[in-house]
């Protein structure tokens, strides 16, 4: 699958529908019109910056051997993917999280590991 804009709307449709604003796996907000803008930003009801940019994320990313399928990517905050980079084991903020294999497919996902 090549990775471009397209691709991305695609996949965030796939996963969250027509709505304009979801979470990543870390909790982090994204904002549909935001992919690939690190500067995107909307204001809380207490006046607090959110950023909500947003791009696509390998969970297992392809220096150890990810690929571009749709069932290797994830839609995640430009930050939270900045954190995850190329690890399968990585802190984001208070939170560690590990890279797992699927039992019984060829499939990885996302695993919290002191929740």
């Amino acid at each position: 699958m090549k990775l471009n804009k397209t691709t991305a709307l695609l996949l965030w449709e796939e996963r969250y529908g027509n709505r304009q604003f979801a979470k990543d796996f870390h909790g982090c907000w994204m904002c549909r019109d935001a992919y690939g803008n690190p500067d995107y930003f909307v204001y809380d009801d207490y006046g607090r910056k959110i950023y909500c940019g947003w791009n696509l994320h390998h969970i297992l990313p392809k220096t150890h051997g990810g690929t571009n399928t749709a069932t290797n990517l994830l839609c995640a905050n430009i930050l939270t993917n900045q954190s995850a980079a190329n690890k399968t084991t990585y802190w984001i903020e208070d939170t560690l999280y590990q890279v797992k294999k699927i039992y019984g497919s060829g499939n990885y996902k996302i695993v919290p590991l002191n929740d």
